[in-house]
Order: structure tokens, then sequence, then C-alpha cells
């Protein structure tokens, strides 16, 4: 193989290496781990891989979806216990694989430990903590308009990829910037006006970036900084996870986060297990419960779970109760079903990005998993 470059990385060919390999590529901001990791007790149940799952298309067991689908890693908590652990040939379970947009849900629990810290209001104006906005599209949005998608300025989220997005990954550093470029704060503040905030859910990525830079605002820290005090450090993690960063140093809080395996089961355990004294536990329970349904309705994924929401940067499909997820481009998945204990982290390397039928067959793979275990 030859090896990718800035210029091809994220072509087909080179998925399956270059996901697990973000920090040769790209710069990157470590966030630290813990001094104590939370054990995940070994009992594995292999027959979880023989669980037989009614696909968009077919019915076939989960281990044979996994090594038919470019997934990477499939990692099963239940309680404390590690109940099911699948690798891909050529993936360890010690590499940093990127999980695009999950990463969102990082974010967006960030925001929770720092409300808990009273240093963020979600009701507050984003131009409270960032005024260099105060003149785009995101000049009247609140905190919690951005942590909900319903913020609408002119971006289109096109993977094939658009104009807009190769402009956004030229800013972030994902794509060679060429001569005069901007870097990714003055990107997001050129973005302009596309409509009234709160009215639907549009999923437009630069609307996470934002929100990581109203979490260095009000923090103070860098983003990977207040990621490992906050949260990384607290709850038991194994590895360093991996941020990238742009030119100026500026996050990819919609999608940069490398983190091996368990230790994104580990951040679900977390959002399973109540916060675990490091999310405030009202704005937790709030992703849980609440969000607005009749903007989902008018938005851009009402179709993808008809009984849906989205709230703090997670999905909640509505199908089974106090289950919610972070999904991500390229096959990422985390699933949180807080009633049965169980926590599932999907890693994949597709070589397309974005496919609604493998999505939801993920989803599938993950609730039916889930329902099996209790």
């Amino acid at each position: 193989m030859t090896r990718p470059t800035l210029n091809n990385w994220m072509a087909p060919e080179h998925t399956f290496w270059s996901f697990r390999h973000v920090r040769e590529l790209i710069p990157t901001a470590q966030v630290d781990p813990a001094a104590v990791v939370r054990t995940l007790y070994q009992d594995i149940n292999p027959a979880l891989g023989d669980l037989v799952v009614d696909f968009h298309d077919r019915r076939q067991p989960v281990g044979e979806f996994l090594n038919s689908t470019d997934t990477d890693s499939f990692t099963v908590v239940q309680d404390e216990n590690l109940v099911f652990e699948w690798l891909a040939p050529g993936v360890v379970d010690v590499e940093p694989h990127l999980i695009f947009s999950v990463t969102k849900s990082v974010t967006g629990m960030l925001v929770g430990a720092l409300v808990q810290e009273g240093l963020i209001d979600v009701e507050a104006l984003v131009t409270d903590y960032v005024p260099q906005v105060s003149d785009s599209g995101f000049g009247a949005a609140t905190v919690r308009n951005l942590l909900d998608m319903a913020v609408s300025y002119q971006f289109e989220e096109d993977y094939s990829p658009g104009p807009d997005i190769v402009a956004y990954r030229n800013s972030v550093g994902w794509y060679p910037a060429p001569l005069g470029a901007p870097d990714l704060h003055d990107f997001i503040a050129s973005r302009k006006k596309d409509g009234e905030h709160g009215k639907s859910f549009r999923y437009l990525s630069p609307t996470t970036d934002l929100v990581g830079w109203v979490i260095e605002a009000a923090s103070g820290m860098p983003y990977a900084t207040a990621l490992s005090h906050y949260i990384w450090s607290k709850i038991g993690t194994e590895a360093p996870a991996h941020m990238t960063v742009d030119r100026q140093g500026s996050p990819r809080a919609a999608g940069g986060l490398s983190v091996i395996p368990r230790d994104m089961a580990r951040f679900g355990m977390m959002m399973r297990d109540g916060g675990m004294g490091v999310i405030d536990p009202a704005f937790l329970a709030d992703a849980y419960d609440n969000g607005n349904m009749a903007q989902w309705a008018a938005g851009d994924f009402k179709d993808f779970f008809p009984k849906g929401v989205y709230r703090s940067f997670c999905y909640r499909p509505g199908e089974d109760p106090a289950v919610i997820m972070g999904i991500g481009i390229h096959g990422q998945m985390l699933y949180v079903d807080r009633p049965r204990g169980v926590v599932i982290a999907k890693q994949s390397s597709w070589p397309m990005p974005d496919d609604e039928d493998m999505h939801l067959d993920s989803y599938r793979a993950c609730r039916e998993v889930a329902r099996a275990l209790r």
C-alpha cells in the first residue's frame, strides 16, 4: 500500500489504514487519560456473534454483518462486563480510531460538564461567549439552539464532497489549504444566516465546531485540555485520545476525535451511569428525556428515525426507552441503552462516507444485541 497523504487519506482505498493513523496525517492535541483505569471484566459471550438480525435487505448473523461491512471493531459492555469484542483482521484494540461525528456527542457532554461547573448557561446567546460571531449567521442563536442542531445558516453538508465541505475541510486542516484559505474560526464567522433559528433540525457540522469555540472561551482552556480535565481523566479511560486541530490550534469539535474502542465504550458507560459526577445530572437527564419533536419532524433526518429526536448532540431513536446514540460517517456508532445497562461502541472504515441503509443496519445490530442481553 502506498502511504496516504493529506491529499488522499479519505479516499476509499485508504480508509482502513488512515482512520487508525490520523496523528500521522493531521496535527492533533492529546487528551490525557485517567490515572486509574475502569476495569472491564471479561465475560465474553461468543453467541452474540451468531445472533441473527433482520437488516434492510437480508437476515444475517451479527458476526457476518460485521465482517462484511468494513467494521473495524465492535465492543459490547453490559454493566461492568466486556461481553463481546470483535476486531477486524489487522486491527488491534489499542489503536486510536477516528470516530468522526460521534465526537459531537462528546462535545455535547463536555458542555454538560461545564454547565455543572457554572461556566456555561445553555440558554445564553452564543455571542455571550464568542462575540466574534455577532455579525454572522449565528448572531441570534443560543447555545441550546446549537446543541440541538437547530441553527440555520448557509452551508450544505454534502459528503460527495460538495464545495462547502471542501472549504470546511480546508479550514480544519483535513485537506491541504489553498493560499489565503480561512482557518476554522474565520470560516465559522463567515457563515450567513439562512432562516430562523429554533424551527427545524439542520445537520450542519460547523455548528458543533462553534460549540468547541464556546467551550474554549468558557473554560479558558484548549478543548483537549478541557476534555481531559473535566471528563476523560475522570471516567477510567486507559489511553490518550487525540483531537485534530487546524493551523491555529482550533479543535474539530464536530468530528476530529480518535479513541481506542474500550475507551469509547467507557465514555458511553459514563453517559449510561448518570454522568459519574462529571456531567450536570439535569443536563444528562435532559438528553434522555427532552428534545423538540417539532424541530425534528421539520428537519433533515425526519425519516431516518420517525419517532426520534436530537438533543445535546445525541440521537434518541424513540423505539426503546432511554436509548441515546452518537453516529458518525464511515460507520461510527455509540449506542447507550440505560435500562439494559448496555453500551456498544462501533468503529468502522466504510469506503464511502454516508449510506442511510448502512447506518440503520448498524443501529439494528446494536439494538438487537442490547435486547438479547436482557
